[in-house]
């Protein structure tokens, strides 16, 4: 990999104030790439060229039209750009799309920026003067943006063209290095088919790192696609981090199946989203407010979709304030916490604002999370770890797609999560209390299950589970149980738990029961009455004589040979001596045999030989049951 750092400058401003010419001038290549662009002198949709302003650097540029009617363009080519290149022509001065465009940069929050001020060979000095001050007084607007730094310049004459590259070179020069240890995405601003090659996409790298050889996937449709090759500005790589400008040549996907607004990723935990939690921003020179159901456009990377905006308490949003809102998509986007994204009335056509996304598919009770999403827009990262994973309490916060949903690189949320003080429980992240609210949580479920069924001397663990499924993960569930039996919290028989000191409960004419219910098995032997018969001669419900049943087989009075054959434990203790009596010579026995022996019915029969089958005391083969080799 080049251990140069990729840089996107984009350039902004009004049409016809010769972003073009500028590029060109700048780099020596012509960005129109379209006959209709050259033949009518106007942009219509992205260029792009290669910058050589310092050794240690990838620089590009992305030329944008400047016409309205191609604002959707330009906005695919502004996203991920690191230093704006507005471009005002010195004989009109700053223009409607000057402004529009600068406002999309501070949406974006493009700090670093310089002005070009073109065509200055066609002005005089006075005039000149004049232009750079309605500049300044366009960048003085907004503090962030009033140091930039305004050049005089003529694509013509190239005058001033190497000053416009020292103060270039000298804005990249600070740009911080992108995140190549990442997830890997791409937004795709153009597609198409190269003969012998295939499908190829371009675009900038938003983060992460691609490799060829590396199998893709593409949204939307989730299709699958192997990288065949590389290139950044022509020039073939074996792979190609974030900041850069890259062409994808792909196996296995077809140029009609890619269009602009498609996105490239890496790994499963991408996922799109039908609704964004975000604070917006309003643009204050609006004249009427944003209100609650409006339909909008969105633009988050390349691609564009209509949204219903939802506010809080169904409040308007004025222009020039910010507040918390979630958009419910029409379509899906793929997207992830902290990206920014423009907004625009849907009638008539306009930008209005934009957004920072805070959190992916919010619940309906999305306003009672913004306390949180604050610390994930402007907290470090174990700020915004802990309040994300307190807002999802004992289900915890799932480690793998954090990355995607806090916007931040895993290594930096597992190094964070250290020091929060998280968790970490199986594939998910808990705040430090959450082990001691899980146990509480399970004690109290065991308790409600003990109130539900008063007859039952335990609950299942199953049963603890799933009254615990829609609050409480499962494995933070089991590491509870194991914690709470360490304690003495909770008592285990078997699979079955139960408060220490618990009893069933029963009504004096269910205890009645139990008793006839018992003396009847016992006195049965081997031959007791079938669950059917027996309900039906003690005249019990099938609920209560079940519950009764359980209840013998814990007290250790039964044993269920079948579900539907219960025989007394001492019953079967002195059959399972007998058959050792039996079988002591070694020699295979048959069914008669043993029919001989206990004069027993093949009803009864056949289940108490399988029943000491599974039980280990016999094992059955071709020519009989012999004894089973014990340990």
């Amino acid at each position: 990999m080049s251990d140069r750092r990729g840089i996107v400058i984009g350039t902004a401003g009004h049409v016809d104030h010769g972003k073009t010419a500028l590029v060109r001038a700048l780099t020596g290549i012509e960005t129109d790439r379209w006959l209709e662009e050259r033949r009518r002198g106007l942009t219509i949709d992205l260029g792009f060229a290669r910058l050589d302003l310092d050794p240690d650097l990838e620089t590009g540029i992305v030329d944008v039209p400047g016409h309205e009617d191609f604002l959707k363009n330009m906005l695919a080519g502004a996203t991920g750009i690191d230093v704006l290149l507005l471009v005002v022509a010195a004989d009109e001065g700053p223009m409607p799309q000057t402004r529009e465009h600068l406002a999309i940069a501070r949406l974006l929050d493009v700090k670093r920026g310089v002005v070009a001020l073109t065509k200055s060979d066609r002005v005089d000095a006075e005039w000149l003067e004049l232009a750079t001050e309605t500049t300044r007084e366009l960048l003085d607007e907004d503090s962030a943006r009033a140091s930039w730094e305004i050049v005089p310049v003529s694509s013509v004459t190239r005058e001033g063209i190497e000053t416009l590259r020292s103060s270039l070179q000298s804005l990249v020069a600070g740009v911080q290095r992108r995140s190549e240890d990442d997830l890997f995405r791409l937004p795709v601003d153009r597609s198409f088919s190269i003969r012998g090659t295939g499908t190829v996409v371009t675009g900038t790298v938003w983060s992460g790192c691609v490799r060829v050889g590396d199998t893709l996937r593409l949204f939307p449709g989730d299709a699958s696609a192997r990288v065949r090759g590389l290139q950044v500005h022509e020039d073939p790589r074996p792979q190609v981090a974030a900041g850069r400008r890259c062409a994808v040549a792909l196996v296995g996907v077809s140029a009609d199946a890619v269009e602009r607004g498609s996105v490239l990723v890496d790994r499963a935990e991408w996922r799109p989203s039908d609704r964004l939690g975000v604070r917006l921003r309003a643009l204050g020179a609006r004249d009427r407010p944003l209100t609650h159901g409006q339909r909008l456009r969105v633009y988050l990377g390349t691609r564009e979709v209509m949204a219903r905006l939802h506010t809080a308490d169904r409040a308007p949003i004025l222009p020039g304030e910010a507040a918390w809102a979630v958009l419910a998509l029409e379509a899906p986007l793929l997207a992830r916490a902290r990206d920014r994204a423009i907004l625009r009335f849907y009638s008539p056509v306009s930008t209005i604002g934009g957004v920072r996304i805070a959190e992916l598919d919010p619940p309906p009770d999305w306003p009672e999370r913004t306390a949180a999403w604050r610390c994930v827009l402007d907290g470090t990262a174990g700020e915004a770890l802990t309040a994300s994973v307190r807002l999802e309490r004992l289900l915890g916060l799932l480690v793998a797609p954090a990355p995607v949903r806090l916007g931040r690189p895993a290594a930096e949320l597992e190094a964070a999560a250290d020091e929060a003080g998280c968790v970490r429980i199986g594939a998910r992240w808990f705040s430090a209390e959450a082990a001691d609210e899980a146990m509480q949580a399970v004690e109290r479920a065991v308790a409600r299950l003990h109130a539900a069924d008063r007859r039952a001397a335990a609950v299942s663990k199953e049963a603890v589970r799933s009254a615990l499924t829609d609050v409480c993960d499962g494995e933070l569930v089991e590491r509870a149980v194991r914690q709470l039996l360490a304690e003495g919290r909770l008592v285990e028989s078997g699979p079955r738990l139960a408060l220490p000191g618990h009893l069933p409960r029963l009504t004096e004419a269910e205890e009645a029961a139990r008793d006839r219910l018992a003396a009847m098995i016992v006195e049965a032997g081997l031959q007791p009455p079938l669950v059917t018969e027996l309900g039906k001669t003690l005249r019990l419900a099938r609920p209560l004589l079940d519950d009764l049943l359980r209840l013998l087989r814990e007290a250790g009075t039964t044993r269920a040979v079948t579900p539907e054959l219960h025989v007394s434990v001492a019953a079967l203790e002195a059959l399972e001596a007998r058959v050792l009596e039996l079988l002591a010579d070694g020699a295979p026995s048959g069914p008669t045999r043993f029919k001989e022996a206990f004069t027993l019915s093949r009803k009864y029969l056949i289940p108490l030989l399988e029943f000491l089958d599974r039980e280990g005391v016999t094992r059955r083969t071709a020519e009989g049951r012999v004894l089973a080799a014990r340990s």
